[in-house]
């Protein structure tokens, strides 16, 4: 017997949005999550008083009430979710020989640059008219995702194609088509590990959506990270639905070539005519589903993207007595961006190409309240899964010594230059510990960091859309549209369009239900 309307495989943004999306519709919903706590990558973890943020470090367009995601966000809480700007400057490049502040504005921004750059102005405007462009096209791209193949393929030239001008080239082919100043090129996308991939083999179009996203300011959640999920939760459990953590799927119903369920890894089996999975799109189709579907079986998967290390910092004192600021900073190792990341994917022990620290204690204006006296910091390097491939199969938190002892060398490597850009936090460190590739699969099933490479050809990829090939099952996450909690959250909006078959995005701009 059918007992809810849809079951929801992950609870991260994308899974939780989608969740809440129907039940402000009238369903039941059922949200699994592998995971002890509820969130996915949204979620912040303890350790003692200490807490930090896993994925959630700064959100653009959230302070305007008027913009679109601004409006999903207080659609699926119920307004409840609280947003804090983070300042004048959200994004601090480091290099060894400069440092330039991204300040809030396009047009602040633009003057910074061209000050910073005299004779590069003409580069800088053509730069920033093709970022506004592509960010503008973005919208129609994803919406071909979500009206039916035959028709999507139809429209392409209207819908999609715009788009794809952008996306389908690199972000270091597009910049050297304006300047051969690789100062600048390095300024203008030392950005990168917001989406995993350095100028020479990223998207232009996903580089140009993040520098878009975040031209107006950022800001940060009130009350944590974590308040997404609790602020999301009691939307989904008032229309008698539920959320269970510790409940990994291990696998898909599918009967007549429909999916009608779910078998969780202790046996139990629950049905619902529409299943909705955050799980990732290979994961999904490669090890829920009993069978690839003939209908993608010629489909190429993208890559995946690369994974990270953390180290987490909790620390005596607060952020105004450790001089630690709301804005992330971005420690580069050059200003070629490709070949700092070749380096260190060749050799362990070369430079960090990249190292971004963020305080979530500084960026948080209820942190004191909560946690007086203290303060976290939060220092992640992107990085391959290959050094760590050698302890698959090992339990985390009993890897070993040989193990323990790699991530001791790592994190003592990653707190020097942590140390050395805020020199409070010398002495004041009372707890530490660092996360790998390994941790990230631990907890979500996967060591990819941002799902599928922002590459070229993971936007020629026109299969990937809500709508799976397997009859009422559907994909939400970043695989949908693109990395970052705000995209997940519109890939829910997506999904539940199709889902529901009505316009859901306007019923978020009106505030309206069925």
């Amino acid at each position: 017997m059918t007992n809810y309307d849809a079951i929801v495989i992950g609870s991260g943004i994308g899974g939780l949005g989608t969740a809440a999306l129907l039940a402000r519709h009238g369903k039941k919903v059922l949200v699994l999550e592998r995971h002890y706590v509820a969130g996915g990558l949204t979620h912040t973890f303890r350790r003692r008083q200490f807490e930090w943020d896993v994925g959630v470090h700064y959100l653009g367009q959230v302070h305007d009430p008027e913009h679109p995601l601004r409006r999903a966000f207080d659609y699926v809480t119920g307004g409840k979710l609280e947003w804090a700007q983070m300042g004048a400057v959200y994004d601090c490049m480091i290099f060894d020989d400069a440092r330039f502040d991204f300040r809030t504005g396009a047009e602040t921004l633009k003057s910074d640059l061209a000050e910073a750059f005299p004779g590069e102005a003409r580069a800088i405007a053509s730069y920033f008219e093709a970022v506004r462009r592509a960010a503008r096209s973005a919208e129609r791209f994803f919406l071909q995702r979500i009206v039916p193949r035959w028709l999507g393929w139809l429209l392409h030239p209207v819908l999609g194609l715009p788009f794809q001008r952008y996306a389908g080239r690199t972000t270091l082919s597009m910049l050297r088509s304006w300047t051969q100043n690789e100062r600048l090129i390095g300024v203008l996308t030392g950005q990168w590990g917001n989406y995993g991939l350095p100028p020479e083999r990223s998207s232009f179009g996903m580089h140009a959506l993040v520098a878009d996203y975040y031209l107006e300011g950022a800001s940060y959640p009130v009350g944590g990270a974590s308040r997404l999920a609790s602020t999301i939760v009691p939307i989904i459990e008032a229309s008698q639905g539920e959320v269970r953590t510790s409940t990994p799927v291990a696998n898909i119903l599918v009967r007549d070539g429909r999916a009608i369920g779910v078998r969780t890894e202790d046996g139990e089996e629950i049905l619902a005519p529409c299943i909705v999975s955050n799980a990732g799109v290979e994961t999904t189709l490669r090890k829920l589903l009993p069978a690839t579907p003939p209908t993608h079986a010629g489909e190429a998967f993208p890559a995946h993207s690369t994974g990270h290390i953390a180290l987490y910092l909790g620390l005596s004192g607060t952020a105004s007595e450790l001089g630690l600021g709301a804005s992330n900073l971005w420690v580069h190792a050059g200003y070629d961006h490709d070949a700092t990341a070749r380096a260190f994917q060749r050799d362990p022990q070369a430079p960090f190409p990249l190292v971004y620290i963020n305080s979530p204690s500084a960026k948080d204006p209820d942190w004191e309240r909560r946690h007086p006296g203290i303060s976290t910091l939060v220092a992640i390097v992107p990085a391959s899964f290959a050094p760590f491939a050698r302890w698959i199969g090992t339990r985390w938190a009993k890897r070993g010594r040989e193990y323990e002892d790699y991530k001791a060398w790592l994190a003592e490597r990653l707190l020097a230059i942590v140390c050395r850009e805020l020199p409070g936090v010398k002495g004041r460190i009372r707890h530490q510990e660092l996360s790998t590739p390994l941790s990230t699969m631990h907890f979500t099933g996967q060591a990819a960091m941002y799902g599928f490479e922002h590459s070229p050809e993971r936007f020629r990829a026109r299969w990937l859309r809500p709508a799976s090939p397997t009859p009422g099952l559907f994909f939400v996450g970043q695989d949908v549209v693109t990395v970052g909690v705000g995209a997940s959250l519109m890939s829910g909006v997506l999904a539940s369009s199709v889902i529901l078959r009505r316009n859901v995005l306007g019923d978020v701009l009106r505030g309206e239900t069925t």
